[in-house]
């Protein structure tokens, strides 16, 4: 059986994966890139690009609301709690939300009023959004890309 597939037990998946130290590397230089990234996007980017550091945050809790959510919806069908590798996979939403969360802000903050006492909430709630749907974001900048260029 290859790293990726699952098989079936008794009525539940159980994953048979190992991951490599390469992978771990790999993970924590991704990590730490896109830490660097919000960092240089909150404190030193210029004014008109700055992606307020909320943004970060209610992407982080609505990728925390995912994992929370699939961790509690899925007790009943696990046998065993899943492997750490398994966690690890739920906890990487988090950055990915942070680099969503940026280009969503980026991309559509024009269309958001400024001055509007409301503004904040909707950019923290479609960052939250953003966190939660991880999955269904990518996808959809992916379409909105492909349509952008023509491809």
């Amino acid at each position: 059986m290859s790293n990726t597939e699952s098989t079936e037990e008794s009525g539940t998946y159980v994953r048979d994966r190992q991951w490599s130290m390469e992978n771990w590397i790999l993970i924590g230089v991704f990590f730490l890139l896109t830490a660097a990234g919000v960092v240089l996007s909150v404190r030193w980017a210029p004014a008109a690009v700055a992606v307020p550091a909320y943004v970060y945050l209610y992407a982080s809790l609505g990728a925390l609301g995912y994992a929370f959510t699939k961790l509690i919806t899925g007790l009943g069908g696990f046998v065993e709690w899943g492997s750490f590798e398994e966690l690890v996979e739920m906890g990487l939403r988090i950055p990915a939300a942070w680099v969503l969360g940026a280009g969503v802000f980026l991309l559509f903050g024009p269309i958001v009023p400024e001055g509007v006492p409301e503004t904040g909430r909707i950019v923290a709630g479609v960052s939250f959004l953003v966190g939660l749907y991880v999955n269904v974001a990518v996808e959809s900048l992916g379409a909105l890309a492909d349509r952008l260029l023509g491809t």
